[in-house]
């Protein structure tokens, strides 16, 4: 089984067994909504405890969640610094949209098959994603994750094709 990780565990909050998240999701909502299953995982990428979501709110930046069976800050002092996951599933997206781990190490070419180099990661900024490829012996290039710039992604071949815009590089 494949689980995404879509936040951290930073601190506690107050008394009745709730946490503070930094989250990695765009899709907070419907993570972090009340029944939903989160998970810790060991090293080897195997789930070790199954967490299911009592409360959520969100202050700032922060999501702030309880958890069912944990109702005092004892029982949930042990999770600060821990990350919890999701199971990774595809039909949880809508048409163009992707899972930043799967575009992650992909190659990008410009439409006229030139190559530009590897997805070293997605980077968020308030008005788009942006994708941060790594090129061989030159800076790294920052391409926004619009329609209007990429053409095509396809994660089978590990390829994302972009348009050619004169200056980019």
């Amino acid at each position: 089984m494949e689980y995404l990780i879509v936040a951290n565990i930073t601190k506690t909050v107050g008394l009745k067994g709730e946490v503070k998240l930094y989250p990695f999701t765009h899709f907070r909502d419907s993570r972090f909504k009340k029944g939903s299953h989160l998970f810790l995982l060991n090293d080897e990428k195997e789930a070790i405890e199954e967490l299911i979501v009592k409360s959520h709110r969100i202050n700032k930046d922060f999501d702030i969640i309880s958890f069912e069976n944990k109702n005092k800050i004892e029982d949930v002092e042990y999770l600060i610094g821990k990350s919890l996951f999701v199971i990774k599933d595809n039909n949880f997206l809508k048409k163009g949209q992707y899972f930043y781990c799967d575009l992650e190490k992909c190659d990008v070419y410009f439409d006229n098959d030139t190559y530009i180099g590897k997805v070293k990661k997605i980077e968020e900024y308030s008005a788009y994603a942006t994708l941060r490829v790594v090129r061989e012996k030159h800076k790294d290039v920052l391409i926004p994750f619009v329609k209007s710039f990429i053409l095509d992604v396809n994660l089978e071949e590990k390829k994302i094709i972009v348009k050619y815009i004169e200056g980019l590089l």
